[in-house]
């Protein structure tokens, strides 16, 4: 039936041609006689070529479409500044770029000594951080109940693993999570972009990575003790000892009070621990804030610390470059629990709540929903657009994006560590790189990253942060490899571009616009000025 419908379809353009051009008069009798169908395969046949007419219309439709979006790229798969009312900005590891081997240590030190002091472990944990310089890396997760660390795929199987800092094999990984290689957690993870201090910990962070390296030694330890020690001493209660040892070491009131180890180190020597803002970064910070913008701080650090920081990294004038400065915000519960704004007394001291935010006020605590409120009254736009600079996934990009739709900027310092390929004509000197006739260079900005920090910030042992070297999988997208770790997957899905530095985005004109992360798996459209070293192929 189908075959003989195509044929009378086929029979009636040619008729069809015949009355179109005057070549053929026939009523409806002796056409469908003709054609050798009665009056209702005549009717099939017009609906057929109606339908038939209908499809190609479409597809010629959709054909002119997608010939238009390739020719001309999308406007949402850019992302330009001056695009933007209010531009938003944490302070650790943003604005404040610290020398990271100094706070590394500082951060190990304050961690160690309590463990030791406080919960009598064996003193050989402290000090020497630099001989497990290639332990530390970001990303990793720890299982707790099992005292495993583990690097993660893109849909949360396991790349690799350590007990302690003695690697795993794959035959025994199999055995303890099965054939596919999931940690049972991973699915949380994915949605939730958020730690479970009960049963894993994830570490993206580097305040919290020094943490990570003490608990891989005292596994060590307890299981070259083994026997009733280990017993009585589980993977969990250590963990918990060193949660204690982090908050000891970080809680806000140590800087106030002098305790804890890390803050007296910093407030002894800031300059020794932080490095001072180019006039180049105050100066784009003042452009910021032309034509009516807004520039706001929001940062989890209280007030006394962040403004020694603040003032060491660009002067006493500090709150001069911001329209409003929130404190202690509690990332990433600023975004979801609408705590109300406190007033900060003139001794920092976190007061009543307050209604109206004042413009150059500091405030503690808060919400994004107020925030976005005052933003709307100071920029005279009833639904401003807001981009925030962060450099934490899980307190700074995932809640921002997720919960208050701002776009978000992510600085990755280890893309000053790697280096990079300059491929999108925002470096001067390299407007060629990447280029098939030319010869691939990489480039590092001339930021602030030192030869020993690249030591800390590169593993061997690990691997690289944005991918994983998987013998049966070589993918390559558009020049680059694909990136297959879970943290590079939350990065494009989080962020809207990478960036090594503010240094080296104060060196680009607002206007330009950057080609943005997309929503295609594995992608790296979004760094810039160019693909980490890592992914190119």
């Amino acid at each position: 039936m189908l075959c003989k419908i195509i044929f009378q379809s086929r029979m009636l353009v040619h008729f069809f041609k015949q009355i179109r051009n005057g070549g053929l008069g026939v009523t409806t009798n002796n056409f469908s006689s003709a054609c050798f169908v009665n009056k209702s395969d005549l009717k099939r046949m017009i609906e057929v070529k109606e339908h038939v007419w209908t499809i190609q219309t479409a597809r010629r439709q959709i054909s002119t479409r997608m010939d238009k979006q390739q020719q001309t790229p999308r406007i949402d798969s850019y992302f330009c500044l001056n695009d933007y009312d209010a531009y938003g900005f944490d302070l650790d590891h943003t604005l404040a770029k610290y020398k990271l081997v100094n706070v590394f240590n500082l951060s190990y030190d304050s961690i160690s000594n309590y463990l030791v002091n406080e919960h009598g472990y064996d003193a050989r944990i402290q000090h020497d951080l630099h001989k497990y310089k290639d332990f530390i890396a970001k990303g990793l997760v720890l299982d707790i109940e099992r005292g495993n660390i583990l690097k993660l795929g893109a849909q949360g199987e396991i790349l690799m693993a350590k007990h302690g800092t003695k690697p795993i094999s794959k035959d025994k990984l199999i055995d303890i999570y099965g054939n596919d290689l999931m940690f049972e957690h991973s699915k949380t993870i994915l949605k939730t972009v958020k730690n479970n201090n009960k049963d894993y910990r994830f570490f993206e962070n580097y305040f919290d990575i020094p943490g990570l390296v003490a608990m891989a030694r005292i596994v060590d330890i307890l299981d070259e003790k083994g026997g009733s020690d280990s017993k009585k001493h589980s993977y969990l209660e250590t963990w918990s000892d060193i949660m204690k040892a982090l908050m000891n070491t970080y809680t806000y009131e140590a800087f106030r009070l002098g305790t804890g180890g890390f803050f007296p180190g910093i407030k002894k020597n800031p300059g020794n621990y932080v490095e001072k803002c180019s006039d180049d970064v105050k100066t784009w910070l003042k452009k910021l804030k032309e034509n009516n913008k807004c520039v706001f701080l929001v940062t989890s650090s209280y007030i006394d610390f962040s403004s020694l920081l603040l003032e060491t990294i660009i002067g006493k004038d500090w709150k001069s470059y911001f329209d409003i400065s929130v404190f202690r915000a509690r990332k990433p519960a600023f975004f979801t629990d609408g705590h109300p704004f406190l007033r900060i007394n003139d001794d920092n001291i976190e007061k009543e709540p307050v209604q109206d935010l004042k413009k150059d006020g500091c405030y503690s605590q808060g919400n994004h929903k107020e925030l976005q409120t005052f933003i709307a009254n100071i920029t005279n736009k009833k639904h401003p657009k807001v981009v925030y600079f962060g450099d934490n996934i899980c307190a700074d990009c995932f809640p921002s994006k997720n919960y208050a739709d701002w776009a978000t900027v992510l600085l990755l310092e280890e893309m000053d560590a790697e280096g990079y390929l300059c491929s999108d004509g925002t470096v001067p000197g390299h407007e060629n790189d990447g280029e098939p006739s030319k010869k691939r260079s990489k480039f590092e900005h001339s930021s602030f990253v030192t030869p020993e920090e690249v030591e800390y910030l590169l593993t061997e042992e690990w691997g690289p942060f944005l991918y994983h070297d998987i013998k049966e999988d070589k993918s390559i997208n558009n020049g680059s490899r694909v990136m297959n770790t879970f943290w590079g997957s939350v990065i494009a899905k989080y962020s809207c571009i990478a960036i090594p530095s503010l240094e080296y985005i104060a060196g680009v004109p607002l206007s330009h616009k950057f080609q943005k992360f997309t929503t295609e798996e594995g992608n790296t459209k979004g760094f810039h000025p160019g693909i980490p070293s890592s992914l190119l192929p």
